[in-house]
């Protein structure tokens, strides 16, 4: 079976603009131009339905493009620089149809028919040349519809990639906030506590002063209670951003001097370079000798963290690339030098939530556009021990590269989601064939995908509160609220559902497989660490790779219970379980009755009873609610000898 193909000349009227976009008069007549939203106009030239197509480029000077067309209907007028094509019989041609395939095709039917090498048109009997396949008005129609529903969950995809998005961006906040807190890593006996670090760095800055390399300082307020919003290790202390480091201003150059666009040795780094916590070598400015001369000693080094001071900027921080080291610094940024205090570990402190929040404050105080130096220099930090900043910095360059593959992920699948949708749609343009029928079947979890699974579970959540409690709680939901059938046995435990075998399984495969290490504490608790292996560096790629469908659910689920702690992880769990168990038994479910299963499954849930409204209420604002899919989690058989 095939579609006739029909050139557009003999199908539409193709006729120009007749509005001078710059002339137009406003009017009660939508204008359309090339941009996507309308202009009006006193008077209008159609009253029809059309297809609306740019006749220059849209990017301008000796480059062929087209950005957009347009479906519009009604009495409107149209900008001289585009076209109207209109279908001479709707009951052949419907027009919403030949937008859409207009639409779908346009860089190979339009942009490729445009001429001219430095004022790039396309022409209108160019336009005329196109065919199109014509199916039956009401496979039109059809395709049409198709087009609308496909396109609503298109951008339902879109919205939900966009939210896992700003997910990913409050999961980097909150490991920043985490580590800054001392909740990311701990050290067990440091040798040096960082009360004994602070005081080193004040001896060391009466040293600077005293061989005169360093200006004495005015001395800072002590820090009061009221300051404080959290706790910290007992030997970590607090102190105030300019105890552990110098804080210097940059400087702008000479009235009436323009920077150079053509290179010299000398570079000018101004706020617009300092960018996503580097410098962008994308649009660099230049001074030259004679410039440089007056303002050489306002340089900043590979050594030092920028933070910029000025407008809506104000507060972003980042490193100094090599390639940078002793370049100019504009006065609307500052240098930070951090004493015997690991550069990166001051300026993630500086990028946290904790930190941003206190210069936010500070520039609110003062209503003013600039920040002076004295006003952010106050700011708390709180001061772990070298060896543990240096920890903290590893786990948290783990963390963020984790956290780039994710996003790496999200944006790839937005490509994807488009790509897929012009696919469904180009495919739909062609004549229906008679095809097969093709059974697949359904895909088997196995072990290996198992254990890849529970990796990336660790991945994402492992914390200092992480242990075997928690990390079957989360594989658990995991599993029920994704649906993804590992033929697991879970049994009623004290805290909550468990699968004894299933973990024992993965966890020798975390040895074999050399993802992590698996240690018990020798204490009372007998804590379970999970700590990374060689292997575990390749565990985002591999999760990815096998689960490419189920990839944005789990991410989503896992970064909804990643903050909370071992015990509330339990608590979920459990009422997950319960809350399934009903519904898998077609009992009535309410409020009372899992609370009443929740205290029934084991009498230490009593522990939990001022938690458990809030954790079920809470489940339900973030749509965790079980729908009766698994199976059923009983008591565990005793086995009679």
């Amino acid at each position: 079976m095939s579609w006739q193909k029909v050139k557009l000349g003999d199908l539409c009227i193709i006729e120009k603009g007749k509005t001078g976009i710059q002339k137009a008069i406003s009017g009660e007549y939508p204008l359309v131009v090339t941009a996507e939203d309308r202009k009006s106009h006193n008077e209008y030239q159609f009253d029809n339905e059309a297809v609306i197509i740019p006749l220059v480029s849209g990017t301008g000077h000796g480059h062929a493009s087209i950005k957009r067309l347009h479906f519009q209907s009604g009495k409107f007028a149209l900008g001289s620089i585009l076209c109207a094509v209109i279908p001479k019989d709707k009951s052949i041609l419907n027009t919403e149809y030949l937008f859409h395939f207009l639409n779908l095709n346009k860089e190979r039917e339009l942009v490729d028919r445009m001429k001219g090498m430095a004022n790039v048109t396309l022409p209108i009997k160019e336009i005329a040349k196109i065919e199109i396949p014509l199916p039956t008005l009401e496979e039109q129609i059809e395709f049409v519809e198709k087009y609308s529903l496909l396109e609503t969950d298109s951008d339902d995809i879109s919205s939900e990639l966009t939210h896992q998005l700003d997910l990913i961006n409050q999961l980097r906040q909150a490991f920043l906030r985490e580590a800054m807190q001392g909740k990311l890593v701990k050290s067990n006996n440091p040798k040096e506590t960082g009360q004994q670090l602070l005081a080193k760095i004040k001896a060391e800055k009466i040293n600077l002063i005293a061989e005169k390399k360093l200006k004495k300082e005015k001395e800072l307020p002590s820090i009061t209670d009221e300051e404080i919003s959290f706790e910290i290790p007992e030997y970590w202390t607090w102190c105030r951003l300019r105890d552990i480091c110098t804080i210097k201003g940059g400087k702008r150059v000479p009235n009436g001097y323009s920077l150079l666009k053509k290179p010299t040795p000398y570079v000018y780094l101004r706020v617009s370079d300092m960018k996503n916590g580097t410098i962008s070598d994308k649009d660099l400015h230049y001074i030259d000798e004679d410039v440089y001369q007056g303002i050489k000693q306002y340089t900043i080094s590979k050594d030092d963290i920028y933070m910029t001071i000025v407008g809506g900027t104000i507060g972003k921080c980042g490193l100094i690339p090599e390639e940078f080291h002793n370049m100019n610094l504009t006065e609307n940024a500052a240098k930070i030098t951090p004493l015997f205090v690991n550069k990166i570990f001051l300026w993630q402190c500086l990028a946290s939530p904790f930190c941003q929040s206190q210069i936010i404050d500070k520039t609110k105080q003062v209503g003013v556009q600039k920040m002076a130096l004295n006003r952010f220099s106050s700011s708390l930090i709180a001061l772990p021990p070298f060896q543990e900043q240096e920890q903290i910095v590893a786990k948290l360059e783990e963390l963020m590269s984790f956290c780039d593959g994710l996003e790496q992920s999200i944006k790839e699948s937005h490509g994807y989601n488009e790509k897929l949708l012009q696919q469904v749609l180009r495919e739909a343009l062609q004549p229906k064939a008679e095809t097969k029928e093709i059974t697949l079947e359904s895909r088997k979890i196995g072990q290996p995908l198992k254990t890849i699974l529970a990796g990336h579970i660790i991945n994402l959540n492992n914390t200092t509160d992480f242990g075997r409690v928690k990390f079957q709680k989360l594989f658990y939901l995991t599993e029920y609220c994704c649906k993804i059938d590992f033929d697991s046995n879970y049994v009623k435990k004290a805290a909550g559902p468990y699968d004894d075998e299933l973990i024992k399984k993965i966890e020798v495969d975390f040895a074999r497989l050399r993802f992590y290490n698996v240690v018990q504490d020798k204490t009372e608790t007998k804590r379970v660490r999970y700590t990374a292996l060689p292997g575990a560096k390749e565990m985002e790629n591999l999760f990815l790779e096998n689960y490419p469908e189920e990839s944005l659910k789990i991410n989503n689920l896992l970064m909804k219970l990643r903050p909370l702690n071992w015990g509330e992880c339990e608590v979920v769990a459990t009422i997950y379980a319960v809350w399934n168990n009903r519904i898998i038994k077609n009992e009535p479910v309410t409020d009372d009755l899992l609370y009443n299963d929740f205290m029934a499954w084991d009498a230490q849930k009593i522990k939990y009873k001022d938690i458990f409204y809030k954790k079920l209420f809470w489940m339900k604002e973030e749509n965790i609610i079980a729908d009766g899919w698994g199976k059923y989690v009983d008591k565990p058989n005793i086995k009679t000898s």
